[in-house]
């Protein structure tokens, strides 16, 4: 019997949330290099990510090395009820300037450009299947947003526990397709 969104969002987030500050950074860190190495993330001259929030895959060595190559780093910043991505420099991390948003979630500034051209978009979630779908948080920004523009090449970050069977995650209409996911054992792109 499949188990619902709303089951698979709670076993999840409990898995990851059980994780240790050690295991995450430890995990992310092997998960950042795959990226960063990566051809894709080579190529693009804009890239897209997230600030890490809970127990997320981290991001904040990927983003160092965006701002570290000369790459447009933009992370999301919700409006009304959509996600845009502005840019952020080397300052805005360092020096902590991004602001608690509408979830709490570290967003760039009201004054921030938003970037309409996104070459590479880093994903978050809480699970993934192996035929590009993901499961968020139940909002659906990030669908809205892939559905709108299809022009640049989607990442998802995630622990090996979130990859789940094809047919273990339940997905309609509306949910989107990634491109790839990338675990801390695996790429794997659809």
């Amino acid at each position: 019997m499949m188990m619902t969104k709303g089951t698979i969002r709670t076993r999840l987030l409990e898995k990851r949330n059980s994780l240790s500050n050690l295991e995450i950074y430890k995990k992310s860190s092997v998960i950042q290099k795959q990226v960063v190495n990566s051809s894709k993330f080579k190529l693009s001259n804009v890239i897209a990510a997230y600030f890490p929030t809970g127990s997320e895959v981290r991001t904040q060595h990927l983003m160092c090395v965006a701002l570290k190559n000369h790459k447009v780093l933009a992370l999301p910043r919700i409006e009304r009820d959509e996600i845009v991505f502005c840019q952020v420099s080397t300052t805005d991390i360092k020096e902590d300037k991004l602001i608690p948003g509408k979830f709490g979630i570290k967003e760039p500034a009201q004054s921030s450009e938003i970037l309409e051209n996104i070459d590479l978009l880093i994903v978050p979630g809480l699970a993934f299947d192996r035929n590009g779908y993901r499961l968020g948080y139940g909002k659906g920004y990030y669908d809205r947003f892939i559905a709108k523009r299809k022009s640049f090449f989607s990442i998802g970050l995630a622990f090996e526990f979130q990859l789940l069977n094809n047919n273990d995650l339940p997905y309609c209409d509306f949910d989107q397709k990634i491109d790839a996911v990338t675990t801390e054992k695996r790429t794997l792109i659809f």
